[in-house]
């Protein structure tokens, strides 16, 4: 299995960091409350301050960016993994 396969390069990231999370979705379902939750089950103290929201052109998606601050590798990739199982999301960075 590559090391792309395997989650994380450790040598691009160095812990503890700050890491802003992007998502995007269709604007109907409630996309900061569905990101906190997921985030919260990895980092319990997150306080989602830093999130800022962009419709698109039309309305239809919403795009959030979420500044969090990860302590460790497992915690991004269990995050992105949440994420990656969510129909309400359909994109994430």
């Amino acid at each position: 299995m590559s090391e792309q396969q395997q989650g994380l390069r450790e040598d691009l990231w160095t812990f503890p960091c700050d890491h802003n999370l992007k998502v995007m979705g269709l604007a109907e379902h409630p996309l900061i409350d569905i990101v906190t939750e997921i985030i919260r089950n990895e980092v319990p103290d997150f306080v989602p301050k830093d999130v800022r929201t962009l419709p698109s052109r039309t309305g239809k998606y919403h795009s959030i960016t979420v500044s969090v601050r990860i302590e460790q590798r497992e915690q991004l990739e269990n995050i992105y993994r949440a994420l990656n199982t969510r129909v309400e999301i359909s994109w994430k960075l």
